[in-house]
C-alpha cells in the first residue's frame, strides 16, 4: 500500500536527520516511527507526544544538555558505566 503524506518541514527534517544518523532509508524510518506510535495505547501515545513536544520546546529555547552530560546523568542515576 502506498500513502503520500505532506509533512511539515520541521518534521521532515527530523525524519531525514534520524534516517541519516542511523543509516536507514527514510521510508523505512517513517514506517518504524509510525509502527512505534501505533503500538502504544492511547494514553501512552498522547503522553509520549506531550513529552516530545516539551523536548522540542526546550530545544528551541536553548534548554538542552550535551550527550556527554546526559550520559553522566544516566550513569549516576542508574549506576551505569556508559561512554560517549
Amino acid at each position: 500500500m502506498s500513502i503520500t503524506l505532506d509533512l511539515p518541514p520541521k518534521i521532515e527534517g527530523l525524519l531525514r536527520q534520524r534516517a541519516e544518523s542511523t543509516g536507514q532509508d527514510i521510508s523505512q524510518m517513517a514506517i518504524a516511527v509510525l509502527t512505534l506510535g501505533l503500538s502504544l495505547d492511547d494514553n501512552d501515545f498522547f503522553e509520549a507526544l506531550k513529552g516530545i513536544q516539551r523536548g522540542l520546546d526546550d530545544f528551541e529555547r536553548g534548554q538542552f544538555s550535551s550527550l556527554e552530560d546526559f550520559i553522566v546523568e544516566q550513569n549516576q542515576k542508574y549506576g551505569l558505566s556508559l561512554e560517549a
